[in-house]
């Protein structure tokens, strides 16, 4: 089963593309992370030895880290045995890894960019097998770079 429809992404002035449509044969098996919220960077504890209880200071305006999103992928040629598998997991993997993205999520109705600061290495790789056997998968982070937005569609 694919999810279709439901996470877009481009880069720069692009218009957003379906990932499914934009590297065919490629199925997103899960997207993680993608509405978590980091932890605050600008607010202050200080525990004593001798006190039950914590100074705090929070200031008028918290600021965040951003967390990473987890893809959870497969490229596959059984619906099209004439996809080249490592091809399309190449091509995938270029394009999330060598410049900023911007992903929609149609589930969370936010968007944000994000760029790779992960290593990547596929999680299994069953190639050069017979046409609709051949498929790779792996998980790609991705940093997110920028606050969600909400998406008006």
């Amino acid at each position: 089963m694919t999810i279709s429809d439901k996470y877009f992404v481009k880069q720069g002035t692009d218009s957003f593309q379906d990932f499914t449509v934009k590297f065919n044969g490629l199925t997103i098996l899960k997207i993680d992370n993608f509405d978590k919220k980091g932890k605050a960077k600008n607010i202050y504890t200080q525990s004593w030895v001798n006190s039950s209880s914590e100074d705090v200071f929070v200031p008028d305006v918290v600021y965040f880290e951003q967390p990473d999103l987890d893809i959870t992928f497969m490229v596959t040629d059984s619906y099209n045995t004439a996809i080249d598998v490592q091809s399309v997991h190449d091509s995938f993997i270029d394009y999330m890894t060598t410049h900023k993205v911007t992903i929609k999520s149609l589930y969370a109705m936010k968007q944000a960019d994000f760029v790779c600061l992960a290593e990547y290495k596929p999680t299994l790789t069953k190639v050069k097998r017979s046409a609709g056997n051949n498929y790779i998968t792996g998980t790609i982070t991705m940093h997110r770079v920028t606050p969600n937005t909400t998406v008006a569609e």
